[in-house]
């Protein structure tokens, strides 16, 4: 299967087809909302870009097409944030979280990285989430936890099971 950012607008109707899904309106504009996104968009942040399209998408109908799309490989939802967030690198890399403006940027996993003994000989996707506060938030003096939600502190690694 192609990469999201290499599926081309006019060939998602053919990729919902072979999917049993109707190419509506409404995915087609939350594809082309999150299609070129790198930075990890919410459902709130797709919804906002789709919804100039199509006014009358609802949040609702956009989460579950997000959804959709992940579960057919062509999106990775990123949960245990403040919110979820869809990711179209679908490759194995890492993601740096900063936990006072909640930026994710992506980073390369290290080649040859070696993965825990005893694990299932079946895997679907490995994921490495480091957290901590970014420099552009240290540079202007905010440091520490958000108000809101974001994931909790230190360094954590996280392997996930995918579809």
């Amino acid at each position: 299967m192609k990469k999201t950012e290499e599926l081309t607008t006019g060939e998602f109707p053919a990729f919902c087809r072979a999917h049993g899904l109707k190419c509506t309106a409404q995915r087609v504009a939350v594809f082309t909302a999150v299609r070129r996104s790198r930075n990890h968009p919410s459902v709130d942040e797709v919804w906002e870009r789709a919804k100039r399209s199509v006014p009358t998408l609802t949040r609702t109908s956009v989460y579950r097409i997000l959804n959709e799309l992940s579960e057919l490989g062509l999106l990775t939802r990123l949960d245990a944030l403040s919110a979820a967030r869809y990711d179209t690198c679908l490759g194995p890399h890492a993601h740096f979280i900063c936990e006072v403006c909640g930026a994710i940027v992506d980073y390369p996993l290290p080649s040859g990285l070696n993965l825990p003994a005893g694990m299932p000989a079946e895997r679907h996707h490995l994921e490495l989430r480091v957290s901590g506060v970014c420099d552009r938030c240290r540079r202007n003096g905010r440091t520490g936890r958000p108000v809101t939600g974001g994931s909790p502190s230190g360094d954590r690694l996280f392997f996930m099971s995918m579809k």
